[in-house]
């Protein structure tokens, strides 16, 4: 007669465990999610000849389009377009941040586009929860003295680290800031939120820097679409070894 244990043990062995993607995915049906929403933060440095009171405006009309096209989630985040650098956050799906980068990609080589060069500093994963409610942009007509006086002694991971939580303090700013006073806070940035705003100095450092804590978009665009396929060193021995005992 079967002990009680073994009753239990059965019962565990024949119930069905569900998998880690099985309780993302109920997980996702919960809060009425299509996909995985990620954050990204974006630098670029814009060319000589640009325009830039139609940067803001492109990349609204490109998310827009991309919103419409794919049905996916929603777009949230902020672009920031100083005198010759921008700084972008989007909090959307994995899909819309590699449209994204794409676009910026083609913008370097175009003649018609706005940038001279791109890096992305940063992509969470599965962010549980967004700090922009919407997408927008603003243009920042702040002449910096000295851009190029910067002269860190941190590290640039250092650097780049102390950039990503003024974004995400900025975020978390405007968040808190009540809907009617919203306008004229994102109005005035410069006045209101002058400590969460990057400097203009650490972009231009962080654009003029080759270290690989940052990649490029190029880079970011391989590491998606190329197939990742890895030789073992057990797979260039003949003959094959034998493996006497399974794997547990």
């Amino acid at each position: 007669m079967a002990s009680a244990m073994d009753i239990r043990a059965d019962s565990v062995l024949e119930g069905h465990r569900p998998s880690l993607l099985e309780v993302i995915e109920d997980k996702n049906r919960a809060l009425n999610k299509k996909n995985l929403v990620h954050r990204v933060v974006i630098i670029g440095k814009l060319k000589e000849d640009a325009d830039r009171s139609e940067v803001g405006n492109y990349h609204e009309q490109l998310l827009k389009n991309l919103q419409n096209t794919n049905q996916t989630e929603p777009i949230t985040g902020l672009l920031l377009v100083y005198m010759k650098h921008l700084v972008h956050v989007m909090e959307c799906s994995a899909d819309a941040i590699m449209a994204v980068v794409r676009d910026m990609k083609e913008s370097k080589s175009s003649p018609k586009g706005f940038l001279e060069n791109s890096k992305i500093l940063v992509i969470s994963h599965d962010i549980q929860n967004r700090l922009y409610q919407q997408w927008s942009f603003r243009q920042l007509d702040i002449v910096a003295a000295r851009i190029e006086s910067i002269d860190s002694n941190e590290s640039t991971d250092k650097v780049v680290i102390d950039l990503v939580t003024q974004l995400l303090k900025l975020g978390n700013a405007l968040a808190k800031t009540p809907k009617l006073n919203l306008k004229n806070v994102m109005d005035s940035l410069h006045e209101k939120l002058p400590d969460l705003l990057p400097q203009q100095a650490v972009l231009h450092y962080l654009m003029e820097d080759e270290d690989p804590c940052m990649i490029t978009l190029e880079e970011y665009i391989n590491l998606e679409e190329q197939p990742f396929d890895v030789v073992l060193e057990s797979e260039l021995v003949w003959p094959l070894p034998t493996r006497l005992f399974p794997y547990k």
